[in-house]
């Protein structure tokens, strides 16, 4: 059989970032970090004087970001910061219970040495950001003990389900943030899980998670109601 003649692959080659991934970039960060709060208004001649660019990029971040469910577009191409309602809070956080539950108790059972140590490491790294006041690097390491996890246990389909519900699941965390202590209380509830597991007490890791979960929900309930009554 005669080879095939080697031609080019036919792939677009990658270019560098471009202005309007830059611009969603930075405004995604910002929602996720809570310097954004669900609701906040994004006005485009705003973030783009504020950036120092034309307003074209701003508007294909921000197009970009609703796709993502991360912000929600009004009339006259208003757009702010989505509000996650009532059941999205309740829904997500009964799912999480479900399935992260299971995936403490089964590192309980596993108690990896190396998984222990980035755990705390997460925490740590929580409690350094806290004192500083640096909320996109206290929403990182709350992210990464959540991500660890569900990593180490081996289940990319429980990987995939999480990763689909990221947008939300930060836009829940923005909502809870608004509850006083909620921060060191994430915190707290992250060290209760990882004792958990450093015991190899497979219910008990799976208690404090559901605990957690549990904390973050009612915050986030609570916060919502006291939004709507403002609004209303």
């Amino acid at each position: 059989m005669t080879p095939r003649t080697s031609r080019p692959i036919p792939i677009a080659p990658v270019k560098r970032q471009t202005l309007d991934e830059s611009v969603y970039d930075a405004v995604r960060a910002s929602i996720l970090s809570g310097e954004l709060r669900p609701g906040d208004p994004l006005v485009e001649a705003q973030l783009s004087a504020d950036m120092g660019i034309s307003k074209t990029p701003v508007r294909e971040a921000l197009i970009r970001l609703t796709r993502d469910g991360l912000v929600e577009q009004e009339q006259h191409r208003r757009s702010r910061v989505a509000t996650p309602t009532l059941d999205d809070v309740r829904n997500v956080c009964e799912l999480r219970r479900w399935v992260e539950g299971a995936i403490a108790a089964d590192a309980a059972r596993r108690r990896d040495p190396e998984l222990l140590e980035q755990l705390e490491a997460t925490i740590v790294d929580g409690e350094r950001a806290l004192k500083r006041r640096d909320a996109r690097r206290w929403a990182a390491a709350i992210e990464a003990f959540t991500d660890l996890l569900v990593e180490q246990s081996g289940n990319r389909y429980a990987g995939e389900l999480l990763d689909r519900m990221r947008n939300v699941l930060a836009l829940i965390g923005t909502i809870s943030q608004g509850a006083p202590g909620r921060q060191s209380r994430s915190l707290e509830e992250h060290r209760a899980i990882l004792e958990a597991i450093r015991a190899g007490d497979a219910k008990a890791a799976a208690r404090a998670t559901e605990r957690h979960l549990t904390s973050i929900e009612s915050d986030s309930v609570l916060a919502l109601e006291q939004v709507d009554a403002a609004a209303s």
